[in-house]
């Protein structure tokens, strides 16, 4: 292999898209906001940025919804009003805010269209704010063994990526519903829990359920979202979300929630929110109604730990690992012409397994041995090149770097 590799794997590389202008808004006008509630609160922008990213997500995952799989609740306390839930973690969101598990299968994507949606929105999420800050620098979608190049062609800098990317949470949808009823014995009474069909999902208001807190009292509260027009109609969820932002109570009230969940999702702090959060597991003791697997033994989880939140799944961090000991012995030791880099790109970083997995790694360097007799420094050539290994574990939440360009660029 010679120095072409790092060349062909650039021109081989594609433009990054978006699936259209509403969702290229949502994400400017996502960042904007995140960069004024920072500056409003003093705080970092970082956790303001990964929170915006989630409902990036969630109105790619809103945009696909159907008829089908809707919650149908009878009410929880305080509001006993009947109302369909179209949620993605196991379990009723306004019953689970009372501490009470109701099971009930979330409609979240496969994990292969999670994978492929989350990856294509961090990757514009990067470029937006790259622009917004004014930097060179552009994304490209990457082609084998390489998933993001991160290029300045006037500098001839270029930095080759893994990406590990899954939102803490997404909000559930609702609308209200009549009091539905069957027949015993031949009376009327109300149903309970039950999947069912929404025949009214054209051309009525979809609500977004943010749980807020008062009085250490988690509850629901409902934003009205918009309307699909029709089964084409792709873009209500993104225009949703960008009228949504014109109201500060919504971005207020979901900030504090998702700040929140975040902060008791290392800890597993098993309080009503933490069931919102991807990788949540299994209720500890396990209620008595709960649902035994549909497969193998044992018991239902809320979120199971394929959906682990950015780069916290443990199989991702150690291929990601491999990866960027395999770009950087690919293309490190042939960097003639271009300045090149590699790093694990996330938009959350592994709150749970960071130390267990990349904590002890992060600090590591390598260098090359041809002959296979070296047992320590003083025995290679005194030039010899070493090489980071990982030059960058990056996150919207926090980055850690080992060099200097991407501690620039990812200094938000």
């Amino acid at each position: 292999m010679d120095g072409n590799w790092i060349k062909g794997i650039i021109s081989k590389s594609k433009q990054i898209r978006v699936e259209n202008e509403s969702e290229r808004q949502l994400i400017q006008n996502l960042i904007y906001s995140s960069y004024k509630y920072a500056n409003q609160t003093k705080t970092g922008v970082g956790k303001y940025l990964a929170a915006s990213f989630d409902l990036v997500v969630a109105a790619d995952y809103y945009s696909a919804i159907t008829h089908t799989k809707w919650l149908y609740c009878p009410g929880a306390i305080p509001d006993t009003s009947p109302r369909l839930y179209y949620h993605f973690t196991n379990c009723c969101p306004p019953h689970v805010l009372q501490k009470e598990f109701v099971f009930s299968p979330a409609n979240k994507p496969p994990s292969g269209k999670i994978g492929r949606a989350t990856s294509r929105l961090l990757l514009n999420f990067y470029q937006q704010l790259f622009e917004k800050r004014g930097r060179n620098e552009k994304i490209l979608k990457g082609c084998e063994p390489v998933d993001i190049v991160i290029i300045d062609e006037s500098k001839k800098m270029v930095i080759f990526a893994e990406i590990k990317a899954s939102p803490l949470l997404t909000l559930p949808l609702s609308m209200p519903s009549e009091r539905l009823y069957t027949e015993k014995a031949g009376e009327r009474v109300p149903l309970s829990h039950q999947i069912t069909n929404n025949t009214s999902l054209f051309e009525k208001d979809i609500q977004i359920l943010v749980p807020v807190k008062s009085s250490d009292q988690w509850s629901s509260k409902y934003f009205t979202l918009g309307r699909v027009s029709d089964i084409q109609d792709s873009e209500w969820a993104q225009k949703g979300i960008l009228g949504l932002l014109q109201n500060d109570q919504f971005l207020s009230d979901y900030y504090k929630f998702w700040f929140e969940a975040l902060r008791i999702y290392p800890q597993k702090e098993q309080l009503p929110i933490f069931w919102f959060t991807n990788a949540c597991g299994t209720p500890s003791p396990v209620p008595p109604t709960w649902a035994k697997r549909r497969v193998g033994s044992g018991y239902e989880s809320v979120s199971d730990t394929k959906t682990s939140v950015g780069m916290d799944r443990t199989d991702d961090i150690k291929k990601g690992i491999f990866q960027t000991l395999k770009l950087g012995s690919l293309g490190k030791p042939l960097q003639t012409e271009w300045i090149f880099r590699v790093a694990l790109i996330s938009n959350i970083h592994a709150a749970r397994h960071f130390d267990e997995y990349l904590g002890s790694m992060k600090d590591i360097v390598w260098t090359l041995d041809a002959k296979g007799n070296a047992k320590k420094i003083s025995d290679l050539p005194p030039e010899q090149d070493i090489y980071n290994l990982c030059d960058g574990i990056v996150a919207l939440t926090t980055t850690i770097s080992r060099d200097e360009w991407i501690s620039e660029l990812f200094n938000f």
